[in-house]
């Protein structure tokens, strides 16, 4: 038994096992979690056979209803978008294994379409700095920012997120305290570093991202902010909230007011940006000032268009 256990440990990449309570430990595991599985122990001469009470259980003949089988389904689609990034191989196998041995239902169409940026450079390190956050290893990490030199950081992983069809990475750099980010496609080299990785004790992502817009500036503190939005437009604003704080104040026939708390950043300005007229920015000044600069250089450069192409008539 130790010697078939082995064989399949090897295949799996782990260390084999040496000490037979470990195997015994094992079969009083199966037991425990699978109430339905009763070994049975046989000798016969000097050797001790075990051997499950009913010959026909096993544990990957796991009992779901339709429900449970819809919910699995539905998870392995999910496990799907893992497939073809570099080192998640053992996603596709066990995706394999599950439609084989629980006889799922599958369909070679597509029926379910996600934003996704094939084209993004570095998409290979997201397994390696995957790996990194789980396992707890700080890294040595050349970044090089638009327009500038690059340089060498030693970095402690702490999470990765996707926006805007692009990855970044989350953590802090060496002798630092404050939360860093890092796009993964600035990212030059990634290494193992010596450095004995820092826990992250201090920052609660699910909590940071709940009421930001994007990923920068994560650490200011939120702002109150009233935005007056068209009839139509809030149709889709209320459709698809801002943030979660989004609440309306005010309304009127053809308008509504409403509120939000959080950072202001690059982001945000340009979602609200995206609405075009269909927004107004009342309060703060500073954003009211930051979306007028912005539209302003936008008029004068489509206003050099015209007089461009109108000389060149």
């Amino acid at each position: 038994m130790m010697e078939k256990c082995n064989d399949a440990l090897e295949q799996a990449g782990y260390n084999p096992v040496s000490s037979k309570n470990t195997i015994l430990e094992d079969l009083r595991g199966i037991e425990s979690n699978f109430p339905e599985a009763e070994i049975v122990k046989r000798k016969s001469g000097r050797f001790i056979y075990y051997e499950y009470a009913d010959k026909t259980f096993s544990i990957y003949n796991i009992p779901l209803d339709d429900d449970g089988m819809a919910k699995l389904a539905q998870t392995i689609a999910i496990l799907s978008k893992f497939e073809g990034l570099p080192n998640f191989d053992w996603v596709d196998d066990m995706i394999e294994h599950f439609k084989s041995t629980l006889n799922i239902p599958t369909t070679k169409e597509s029926v379910v379409s996600f934003d996704e940026n094939i084209y993004l450079r570095n998409r290979d390190y997201f397994s390696r700095l995957f790996s990194a956050i789980v396992s707890e290893q700080a890294l040595v990490i050349t970044y090089k920012p638009f327009g500038k030199d690059a340089i060498t950081y030693i970095f402690h992983p702490y999470f990765l997120k996707q926006y805007n069809n692009r990855w970044f990475l989350f953590g802090c750099v060496e002798g630092r305290t404050n939360l860093s980010n890092f796009p993964l496609d600035r990212i030059e080299s990634i290494e193992n570093a010596d450095t004995s990785y820092r826990p992250n004790t201090e920052f609660d992502f699910n909590e940071i991202f709940e009421d930001v817009v994007g990923v920068s500036h994560l650490t200011d503190g939120p702002e109150t902010i009233q935005i007056l939005v068209d009839a139509l437009t809030y149709d889709y604003i209320q459709s698809k909230p801002i943030l979660p704080t989004q609440k309306p104040i005010a309304r009127t026939e053809d308008t509504t007011t409403i509120e939000i708390k959080t950072v202001i950043n690059r982001e945000l300005i340009q979602l609200l940006l995206s609405f075009g007229s269909g927004v107004t920015v009342l309060k703060p000044q500073r954003l009211v000032d930051a979306i007028e600069r912005e539209l302003s250089l936008s008029l004068q450069k489509y206003q050099s268009v015209q007089l461009n192409c109108t000389d060149g008539m």
